[in-house]
């Protein structure tokens, strides 16, 4: 602070001091700073009349203030304070426009662009365009349906990312644990199947190439070392378009090489029926019938109807008679009768067959006085060879002949044509491209 103190006057360019050596430290265009209510002035020298009086520049503005502390600063060291405070606005505003020129850049560029940095390096990097297409491209968070590509990855996917981890077929399947299926697709009668392969033939063809049945898929697993001929595989056969049980064949190879015949599955309700004892017969066509006179019957029965006369009695219709298959044993052995706990038959059965080809099925209550009294089978109010129902915890499963006009039939048929039809189109097709 300079020496003594100073008396303002509002609107007022004459200065008086107090204490004051204004001639020893001011001189015309040095500049008083004083604050006055919180508020600092600068305020610009005239003339120095003497110690304790000055004249202003211009008049002061502010409130009129008395024994106010003050200091003399040179116009010289003014002169350098607005230099420097031209300087840095400079400075400043070069900085604004670069930010300027940078934002524009950085919101209207496109692929990768360069901004001016604080320190005057250049930085270059990719502009919001840019950034907002990769990020349109990212893959989000829960459901993606629009993934086309996935560019630049060199490294297969773990399986912990999603991958296989495999940048191959076989490294794939490897890293998922899958047997890898990349073979060509061979007809069922062709011999040379590929070494330890697990894959599947062709099944477009209306017969012919060792299939057993026309329009069915192969399915082929061959053991590991097989080559040509001599290996070991194996073949099951799933018919296309009729109904009908898988059938298996095994190819031995070796010095002998032997190709079984292919032989059939056993599947339930399809090519078996499980008889009112809980045994597997060969099934079709085959009528199950209850004591109230509800039935069941299979693919190979449908059509038919059963229909409870009286006791014991129950009218099979839309047959033609009982079916012969020796596997039934005869003409005779087409029945299954329920038996107890020892094997022994729990009713006595007749049939008749009528003109028109039903039949009349009629059952007896059966005794077997030979046996223990706890296994004679016998019901109270009731004799050997009465007329009784058919016990209502089982049922009687007659094996009969269908109608050539049979709803079976008729879809055997129609299957059948539309074979012939297939082979026709393939021989067209064929004699086309000769």
């Amino acid at each position: 602070m300079s020496a003594g103190t100073l008396t303002l006057t509002n609107s007022a360019d004459a200065v008086t001091g107090s204490g004051t050596s204004f001639t020893t430290e001011l001189a015309a265009g040095d500049f008083i700073v004083v604050t006055v209510g919180g508020i600092p002035y600068t305020l610009p020298v005239k003339t120095v009349n003497n110690n304790t009086s000055l004249t202003l520049v211009s008049v002061y503005t502010g409130p009129t203030q008395s024994g106010a502390a003050w200091s003399a600063v040179p116009r010289v060291a003014l002169n350098m304070v607005t230099a420097a405070l031209v300087a840095q606005s400079a400075e400043a505003l070069r900085g604004l426009n670069y930010d300027k020129q940078n934002w524009q850049s950085i919101f209207s560029g496109a692929g990768n662009i360069t901004i001016k940095l604080p320190d005057g390096s250049a930085w270059n990097g990719p502009s919001w365009n840019n950034i907002s297409e990769t990020l349109n491209q990212k893959a989000s968070s829960g459901a993606n349906r629009d993934i086309t590509s996935i560019g630049g990855l060199t490294t297969p996917l773990s399986l912990y990312q999603g991958g296989t981890g495999g940048n191959t077929h076989q490294s794939a399947c490897n890293g998922i644990g899958a047997l890898q299926v990349n073979r060509n697709v061979l007809n069922a009668g062709d011999p040379h199947l590929p070494t330890c392969s697990f894959f599947l033939g062709d099944g477009q063809e209306a017969g012919g190439n060792g299939k057993p049945y026309p329009y069915s898929t192969i399915l082929n697993v061959s053991e590991s070392g097989n080559t040509g001929e001599n290996g070991n595989y194996s073949q099951v056969s799933f018919p296309s378009i009729q109904e009908s049980a898988p059938r298996i064949r095994q190819r031995f190879g070796g010095s002998s090489p032997r190709l079984t015949n292919w032989r059939d599955f056993l599947v339930r309700d399809l090519n078996t029926s499980v008889d009112t004892n809980g045994f597997i017969k060969i099934a079709s066509p085959v009528v199950k019938i209850y004591a109230d006179g509800s039935f069941d019957v299979n693919n190979e029965s449908e059509g038919i109807t059963v229909t409870r006369l009286a006791v014991g009695e129950y009218l099979i219709s839309g047959c033609l008679g009982m079916n012969a298959d020796a596997a039934w044993g005869g003409i005779d052995g087409g029945f299954d009768i329920p038996l107890d706990i020892n094997k022994q038959p729990r009713i006595w059965l007749d049939y008749e067959v009528n003109t028109d080809g039903s039949i009349l099925v009629k059952t007896y209550h059966r005794t077997h006085p030979q046996s223990p009294k706890f296994a004679r089978n016998e019901i109270d109010n009731l004799t050997n060879g009465d007329p009784i129902d058919i016990p209502s915890d089982s049922f009687v499963s007659v094996r009969v002949e269908m109608p050539a006009d049979s709803i079976w039939n008729q879809k055997q048929e129609a299957v059948h044509i539309a074979m012939v039809e297939a082979r026709m189109k393939e021989e067209r097709t064929d004699g086309n491209n000769v």
